[in-house]
């Protein structure tokens, strides 16, 4: 064991009865790792494939290069989470210490910017919250593999909200070593729309310092939301979930139709009623975020055609 050993058998035998990821039930064989679990941990989340593919981070990512093992096989994902000061340091020198008795290689490990920053984090496979946090400012990464019996593992640990996250992944199978870098004739990745949504404007954050929250939208002349922006604030407020250390201004921006005073109120209130509805999102801490309002004295296109003025018509997190 790794310290206090194996998830205890009643939890195992209560997954057992589970379906999970269209394996019939989980065996208590195939639901711990035969590296166990830190001490204290509870399993809050178990998902079985019998078969199936996993890119596994093995290098540093950056915008050209994603480097990953490209793995088949039986894919285990299981995340656990440690109440208290167990730090992500000392998470992963147990996992080490265990997979060196099983002669596991380490294949790459890293902590907080030598992953790749938000390359690393926007690129990877992370179970959703709230079962799985993550905190760009405080995570190490580990992957090993045994090429004797061809399984492969990965081990990522958090801490936010005074709780440790470690997410483990498993693989049982072979494995072809495979480096993904920017080429134009490259297939477009299989991405869903609202994780492509999200690493650009972390992509924009990192960049430029800041981005428009683009499909924030307003009921003409007010400050009040409208439904359809809902994927748009999803989006922002898992952004601050995984970045609790840093604090951002919400600028509201307007048009310029209209008089330069009731444009400026009227950007500050909207851009405090969108940190407002951000802080309601758990993880997100209203301390994080700033209102400002600068009317239509920012623009992004031309006030003369209505394309430019809706466009101008924005919300925009800048980094402090």
């Amino acid at each position: 064991m790794i310290r206090a050993g194996w998830v205890s058998v009643l939890m195992a035998l209560w997954l057992a009865a589970m379906s999970v990821g269209g394996a019939a039930t989980a065996q208590e064989e195939e639901l711990t790792p035969e590296f166990g679990k830190l001490e204290g941990a509870s399993l809050t989340h178990f998902l079985l494939r019998n078969f199936d593919s996993y890119k596994l981070p093995a290098g540093q990512f950056t915008r050209d290069q994603k480097p990953v093992l490209d793995l088949e096989g039986r894919v285990r994902e299981l995340v656990y989470v440690v109440e208290g000061e167990t730090s992500t340091l000392e998470a992963i020198r147990n996992y080490q210490r265990r997979f060196e008795e099983l002669n596991y290689e380490t294949v790459f490990q890293c902590a907080g910017d030598e992953c790749g920053g938000f390359d690393f984090r926007f690129n990877i496979y992370l179970v959703e919250p709230p079962k799985m946090r993550f905190d760009l400012a405080d995570f190490r990464y580990l992957a090993v593999s045994d090429n004797v019996t061809g399984r492969h593992a990965s081990i990522l640990a958090s801490r936010q909200g005074g709780k440790l996250f470690v997410q483990v992944v498993s693989i049982e199978g072979d494995a072809a070593p495979e480096s993904m870098t920017a080429a134009t004739d490259a297939p477009a990745p299989r991405t869903k729309p609202g994780e492509a949504r999200l690493f650009a404007l972390a992509r924009l954050l990192t960049e430029q310092g800041h981005a428009p929250l683009e499909g924030i939208a307003f009921e003409p002349g007010s400050a009040t939301l409208i439904g359809t922006s809902g994927d748009a604030l999803a989006q922002a407020a898992r952004l601050l979930q995984g970045r609790p250390d840093l604090k951002f201004l919400v600028v509201g921006h307007t048009d310029n139709q209209g008089d330069l005073e009731v444009n400026m109120n009227l950007s500050r209130a909207r851009a405090e009623a969108v940190a407002d509805k951000l802080a309601e999102s758990p993880g997100v801490e209203r301390s994080q975020l700033l209102p400002h309002g600068i009317g239509f004295l920012s623009p992004r296109a031309s006030n003369a055609t209505e394309e430019g003025r809706s466009a101008n018509r924005r919300v925009e997190l800048v980094l402090q």
